[in-house]
């Protein structure tokens, strides 16, 4: 099979030779062609990131994300934060790991994403700490929320040693692109409530329109749709 290859590669190769030498002109007029839609093609996919990475400083975005999103979210804030190795493993039976990934300085992280809207109790860190470290063998046990953990929730990541996200510590995250892990350069997690991110970081308000209700933010696949048409 690899005999067979090569032989087909060089075939096409000393077609393109052939051709070059045949017709000049139109070889270098193809060759301009293909350079520049590779290179049309790359400044898109540049630009589509760098606009991607943009609304998601903006915490409001996670609001319209289902879970399989919010754990592609909270792997593409990873990366941008500098950890090594992402990658999303959330599934129906991922025992409680949604996101692997290593910190620079080579420590194995097993993160758990709890898209929420109201409270996250006490059973839903004991869950994962049942299984962070014994199961997936982690150094660091990360459980990231949009929700509000309960005070009892809190007392048990403390106590089983969980970093927990919540959605003001989200924001931030967000925001600066710094994680919440100490080696990288953000304070210790597990901590009372945070005061509201400075209000610089946040979106402002959508304009109200006369005589009309204020214009309610897009959602997140809506913000897709608007960068793919763009």
């Amino acid at each position: 099979m690899l005999l067979l290859t090569g032989m087909l590669l060089l075939v096409l190769v000393w077609l393109v030779i052939e051709f070059v030498e045949r017709h000049p002109v139109p070889a270098a007029l193809l060759a301009f062609v293909v350079v520049a839609g590779a290179g049309f093609w790359l400044w898109t996919r540049v630009r589509r990131a760098r606009r991607l990475a943009d609304w998601e400083r903006n915490i409001a975005v996670t609001d319209s994300m289902t879970g399989p999103q919010f754990e592609r979210y909270v792997a593409r804030l990873m990366r941008v934060s500098g950890f090594r190795k992402v990658s999303v493993c959330g599934g129906a039976n991922d025992m409680g790991a949604d996101v692997i990934a290593y910190t620079p300085d080579g420590r194995r992280v097993v993160v758990q994403c709890k898209r929420y809207k109201g409270k996250l109790g006490s059973p839903d860190v004991q869950r994962f700490a049942g299984t962070a470290r014994d199961v997936h063998r982690a150094d660091v046990a990360l459980l990231v929320t949009t929700g509000t953990p309960t005070r009892p929730a809190r007392e048990v990541a403390r106590h089983c040693r969980i970093t927990l996200v919540d959605r003001p510590m989200l924001t931030e995250w967000a925001a600066t692109q710094v994680a919440p892990i100490p080696s990288l350069g953000a304070p210790t997690t597990t901590r009372p409530p945070a005061p509201p991110a400075s209000p610089r970081l946040l979106r402002q308000p959508s304009p109200t329109p006369a005589g009309g209700s204020p214009c309610p933010p897009p959602t997140y696949n809506e913000m897709l749709e608007a960068d793919t048409s763009g």
